[in-house]
């Protein structure tokens, strides 16, 4: 069942969406802000960024708990390929379980879930030096926090820029050097 519009962008409850992960037991690693939000990122994340294990019994897994989920292809202006448009979006199921199917940002009756294959690491690579913590009163493997802060390197999207000073912030906590002074002078953010 699918009666979710494409368009719709409601609260993320994370906890409720890592309890259903986890009810189909799929592997998984969060990546994404959720992971410096709970770090102490100063930001509130829109959705869940899950890097799943890409075997075929938990690709099927993953479309399992999207159909259980009632989840809906989100609807991205601007953004073509197979999900381009309202139609297809709202057209789209869960199978095939395929990593080319499933990678998208999903609308379900928890928020928004983004199901992150080729513009994250592989999972195998994020699960490595992850850990087990509590997120939303559920528990889940959450991948090292400058891993993420590094993927974010040279992103220039909107709430990139929005976030910018707390990006620097977190990469101070971490140790690391700020993004700006390792690239010299960085073309201005949109």
């Amino acid at each position: 069942m699918h009666d979710h519009d494409p368009e719709d962008r409601p609260a993320l409850r994370a906890g409720d969406l890592i309890r259903c992960l986890a009810r189909f037991d799929v592997r998984w690693v969060l990546c994404g802000s959720q992971v410096l939000a709970l770090h102490g990122a100063k930001f509130t994340p829109n959705d869940l960024d899950v890097v799943p294990d890409l075997t075929p019994e938990n690709l099927e897994r993953v479309a399992a708990c999207l159909e259980d989920l009632g989840a809906t292809a989100a609807y991205l202006e601007g953004w073509g390929g197979a999900r381009g448009t309202m139609d297809a979006c709202k057209a789209w199921r869960p199978w095939p379980a395929t990593a080319e199917n499933l990678d998208w940002l999903f609308v379900t009756r928890f928020g928004m879930l983004d199901i992150v294959i080729k513009k994250a690491d592989s999972y195998a690579a994020l699960i490595e030096g992850a850990t087990w913590e509590a997120v939303d009163g559920a528990e889940c493997w959450v991948c090292d926090p400058r891993k993420v802060l590094a993927a974010l390197e040279g992103r220039r999207r909107a709430k990139d820029h929005a976030r910018r000073a707390a990006y620097r912030e977190m990469r101070q906590v971490f140790g690391m050097p700020d993004e700006l002074g390792e690239q010299g002078s960085a073309e201005p953010m949109p």
